[in-house]
C-alpha cells in the first residue's frame, strides 16, 4: 500500500522557489545572478543551465518522489533518490512532531517512528490514519503515543 507524503504550504513555497530560480534563467534566457562572478569556463550558458539544472531535478525529484509504501512487513521510506527499508516488526513507538529538521517528509506535521533499539525517521503521510491502521495490522505491539491525536 502507498501514502503519499503531505506537502505543507510553506515547503511547496520554498521547493518550488528553488525549482523555478533554477529553471527560469535557462527557459527566459537571462543571467542568474552570480554568474558575472564565475570563473571563465563556467561563464558559458550550456554549463550554467546544466548547472542549474541539476539542484532542479534533485528537488523536482524529492517532490513527486516521496513516498512510503508499506510491502508486507517492510516500511518502504522514498525520498527522492533516497530510500530507507525498515522491517516494521522492529518499530517500538510512534508519535506525533513537528520536528524542524529535515527528514523524508515534505510537511511539518510529522510522525516520528522508533525502530530497531536506537533508530529514528520522522515522516508524513498525506493518510496519517490509514497509515497507522496498516502498521498496527502488521505489528500491533507498536505504542502509540497521543493516539487520540493520531488517529483523529
Amino acid at each position: 500500500m502507498v501514502f503519499p507524503s503531505k506537502k505543507s504550504i510553506w515547503m511547496s513555497l520554498v521547493i518550488w522557489i528553488i525549482i523555478l530560480t533554477c529553471i527560469l534563467p535557462s527557459i527566459l534566457s537571462i543571467e542568474p545572478i552570480g554568474v558575472i562572478m564565475l570563473p571563465e569556463i563556467l561563464n558559458n550558458k550550456v554549463i550554467t543551465t546544466i548547472i542549474l539544472l541539476i539542484p532542479a531535478i534533485y528537488l523536482l525529484w524529492i517532490w513527486f518522489g516521496t513516498r512510503y509504501e508499506i510491502q508486507q512487513s517492510i516500511l518502504n521510506v522514498h525520498f527522492g533518490p533516497y530510500k530507507k527499508i525498515i522491517d516494521i516488526g522492529t518499530i517500538s513507538t510512534i508519535r506525533q512532531t513537528k520536528n524542524p529538521f529535515i527528514d523524508p517528509a515534505l510537511s511539518g506535521d510529522k510522525i516520528e517512528i522508533n525502530y530497531n533499539e536506537f533508530e529514528t525517521i520522522n515522516i508524513s503521510p498525506k493518510d496519517k490514519e490509514a497509515f497507522l491502521r496498516q502498521i498496527l495490522k502488521i505489528n500491533p505491539h507498536i505504542k502509540i503515543d497521543n493516539k487520540s491525536r493520531l488517529l483523529s
